[in-house]
């Protein structure tokens, strides 16, 4: 027996089990959750909640067309992420960084939990992951230290602790360049400073329409405010450090 902590009507790879149950926990674990699911739809209808695809749904995809098929990877601020336990399983060497607690565990994965500004790792990596991460970075939103300019130092660190050409990628909101008490929004000259000592391989970028994500490009997305999250424009890039 099992209850989705995703969305009862999506059947998500994480899932909470309790199998050994008797008979006098039965009965209190199946009123549980049925009062958890009854309570997310009566949620719904009483403050109108809707079901919201987030940016997400193309990083992922585009971060396993692009990693390397193998190597040691770094995942920072992974904890809401699903990728350092898919590549884990995928035989990859994982560590994963976040100032928050990562329950997930596996044998090929290693979790440091700790600020980026406070850690440095005991060798360099193959490949680095920054997925809707940078932005955040700084701003004390997520328990982080509040720095000025923190993802170009970010970034700075970042570069150091790559191997020469490893490979970096990143995804980040994309569109009118601004910032909010949560994240910053990259255009392309920000983009281009922030990550100006990496070559570029490639890069891809996504616009939400009417809820659902779909290719976009640089110039398409100019214009494009995200004031909140999900932003309504995304870049995912694929960088190399430089020999």
């Amino acid at each position: 027996m099992s209850f989705n902590q995703a969305n009862e009507q999506f059947n998500d790879a994480f899932e909470t089990y309790f199998p050994n149950l008797n008979p006098v926990t039965k009965w209190p674990y199946q009123a549980t959750t049925l009062a958890l699911s009854q309570g997310n739809k009566l949620r719904a209808r009483l403050f109108g909640g809707q079901l919201q695809v987030n940016e997400r749904i193309v990083e992922y995809p585009q971060v396993l067309r692009w990693i390397r098929p193998q190597g040691r990877v770094l995942d920072i601020g992974c904890v809401s992420s699903r990728l350092p336990i898919q590549l884990a399983s995928l035989g990859y060497e994982v560590h994963g960084l976040d100032t928050r607690a990562y329950t997930f565990k596996h044998p090929n994965f290693v979790f440091h939990q700790t600020d980026l500004f406070k850690w440095s790792p005991p060798q360099p990596f193959d490949i680095i992951l920054l997925i809707s991460v940078i932005e955040h970075f700084g701003l004390g939103g997520y328990g982080d230290l509040v720095l000025p300019n923190a993802d170009r130092e970010a970034v700075g660190k970042i570069a150091q602790w790559l191997a020469p050409g490893g490979q970096l990628l990143v995804s980040l909101p994309f569109g009118q360049a601004g910032i909010t008490t949560k994240h910053r929004i990259y255009d392309s000259t920000r983009l281009a400073m922030l990550f100006a000592d990496f070559t570029w391989v490639e890069q891809t970028y996504f616009r939400r329409v009417d809820g659902a994500w779909l290719p976009s490009s640089a110039a398409e997305l100019s214009t494009v405010a995200s004031p909140d999250l999900p932003p309504n424009g995304v870049a995912i890039l694929h960088l190399c450090k430089k020999s």
